[in-house]
């Protein structure tokens, strides 16, 4: 499932005119990054948690669509700022590939937070985008 994710991500960032890598010759630890000048996506195919994938091309192309201005942005779970913004982005990329055939009753914040990995200080994000949305 997560590689379908990943293609189906990397088909619309190559929609919206972004290039995605994906590059297994990275440290487990070093995070995804995207350089908005060239609307590259770097992504780490030797992350520690490969589940996790989805957030970060997400989250990357969060930057992206934020239209975000520095010379390169890393993969950071914070809730505040340049990067909580690319993370709501991520959300609310992710969350269509969540409910996807999924009934509304079947909808479960914690349920979607653990299936993209996504850190529990960002409950309170994901329920507001559930809110908004569901």
């Amino acid at each position: 499932m997560i590689n379908d994710i990943m293609a189906s991500l990397m088909n619309k960032a190559m929609d919206f005119g972004y290039s995605v890598i994906v590059d297994n010759r990275f440290s487990s630890r070093t995070p995804s990054a995207v350089n908005p000048y060239t609307k590259t996506i770097v992504v780490n195919g030797s992350w520690h948690d490969p589940e996790q994938l989805p957030l970060q091309l997400a989250h990357e192309m969060g930057h992206l669509i934020n239209k975000d201005d520095s010379n390169c942005l890393y993969f950071s779970p914070s809730k505040y700022g340049i990067e909580g913004r690319a993370n709501v982005q991520a959300i609310k990329l992710l969350l269509p590939y969540y409910t996807y055939e999924k009934r509304i009753e079947e909808f479960n914040s914690i349920d979607f937070m653990r299936a993209f990995k996504i850190p529990q200080y960002l409950e309170s994000v994901v329920n507001e985008e559930f809110y908004k949305n569901y």
